[in-house]
């Protein structure tokens, strides 16, 4: 019907602009045609009106449809393969590092690079109270880098891509258990172990939120390997963690445990049986005011199994005389910059060196780990947009006991992108 009015006021329109010159000078006639533009102006905006109502009443309708298909599925449309894995999260990240580093005694040691990491992230949390998680990573077999060398191995050499972690996690209100390779479950400062160390084992943790106390323990094969009877044997560690995390407050006592299988096979150094036993202390406090954001922290780590008798992993001093280790540090975030500083003294035999953090000593007689090193770390970032940051670390180092007194140092610039 509507349209039918229109079809027909547009034809009356017409004839009145062709009609002959004395029609048109018509007083009466020129008022019609005023009053006929007014109502089709009128019907116009009616229609308009009429669809706009019609567009939004459907956008409801059609939200509303998503919303309760959403709080039916429990906030994720997403299925896998049939099986109902629900609760899908992907994350990753992409960094891109220039790196130099020189040492003092070693000439062979001063290099740059340019080198890249690349992570990609899964998580499902099924209706079965199951978290499943699992992580792809560059780099190679080395568990404490994920770094990609870039044409190291010839020319325009592309990277590989391997399993970082796979785990399964279950929680029971205040504990849980967690199944798998998995991220470090223990509070600790990312000098005595690698921030890239994965555990493989068992992890329980008792947690009670109105308090902040809570209680990590755990059992982890450190390495299998080939006896030299050619039978097959495991390196295993046990550890047991205890802390507060209360008000910015954070602490934790932790106790590592490596069995003889882990020093006399694993570490690769005739340090007798039994003889890597750590104790941890780790304080940390955190806080933010309107204009900045700050963290203080400070760890002392001594090996209770070190021997007066034998010699340290990197040789040269006894166990005893080299079983201790200590770090502090400070972070400061103001707007989008991000200042970090960290001392940090790790003699010969006072962790487990291969899984130690594998950058502080780099620099340091081809050094892989933190033993047998003292120095300076710093860093600035600059968070660029939400997701992409550029950071600069500078380390200072060099060796507490050697002949030669190396000194190293080592430049890291960074650009990160999250996503």
């Amino acid at each position: 019907m509507l349209i039918r009015k229109l079809s027909a006021i547009a034809a009356l329109s017409g004839f009145a602009m062709f009609a002959t010159p004395a029609i048109a000078e018509d007083a009466e006639l020129k008022e019609l045609l005023m009053k006929q533009q007014k109502q089709i102006e009128a019907l116009q905006q009616k229609v308009e009106k009429q669809e706009t109502v019609h567009n939004e009443a459907l956008t409801h309708y059609i939200k509303n449809e998503i919303d309760r298909a959403l709080e039916a599925k429990g906030g994720n449309l997403l299925t896998l393969g049939g099986s109902h894995v629900e609760g899908l999260t992907i994350k990753a990240d992409y960094r891109f590092r220039y790196e130099f580093r020189e040492s003092d005694a070693n000439s062979d040691n001063t290099r740059d690079r340019f080198r890249q990491r690349f992570r990609l992230g899964f998580t499902w949390k099924t209706n079965e109270g199951w978290e499943i998680g699992a992580g792809l990573a560059t780099g190679g077999n080395d568990a404490t880098s994920t770094n990609d060398t870039l044409s190291d191995g010839g020319p325009f050499e592309t990277g590989d891509i391997r399993l970082d972690y796979a785990y399964a996690k279950h929680k029971w209100d205040s504990f849980s258990l967690t199944l798998g390779q998995h991220k470090n479950p223990y509070v600790n400062s990312d000098i005595l172990w690698d921030s890239d160390v994965r555990f493989v084992g068992v992890t329980g943790q008792l947690k009670d939120d109105d308090s902040g106390l809570f209680l990590t323990t755990g059992a982890y094969v450190v390495h299998t390997f080939e006896t030299a009877g050619g039978n097959n044997d495991d390196a295993e560690m046990l550890a047991l963690q205890a802390g507060i995390e209360s008000g910015g407050f954070t602490g934790a006592l932790t106790y590592y445990h490596f069995d003889s299988a882990s020093t006399t096979n694993s570490i690769g150094a005739a340090v007798g049986d039994d003889q890597i036993q750590l104790a941890s202390a780790y304080l940390e406090y955190a806080g933010k005011t309107d204009s900045f954001k700050y963290k203080v922290w400070g760890e002392y780590t001594i090996n209770l199994g070190a021997d007066d008798s034998t010699s340290s992993q990197v040789g040269g001093t006894t166990q005893e005389d080299e079983d201790q280790a200590w770090a502090i540090g400070a972070e400061l975030g103001i707007d989008k910059f991000k200042f970090k500083y960290m001392y940090a003294h790790f003699e010969a035999n006072a962790g487990f060196g291969g899984l130690t953090d594998s950058d502080f000593g780099s620099a340091i007689s081809s050094n892989s780990n933190s033993l047998n090193v003292e120095g300076h770390k710093f860093g600035v970032g600059y968070k660029v947009s939400k997701n992409f940051e550029i950071a600069a670390t500078y380390i200072l180092t060099e060796e507490i006991e050697g002949a030669v007194e190396d000194e190293g140092e080592l430049f890291q610039l960074d650009f990160k992108y999250k996503f």
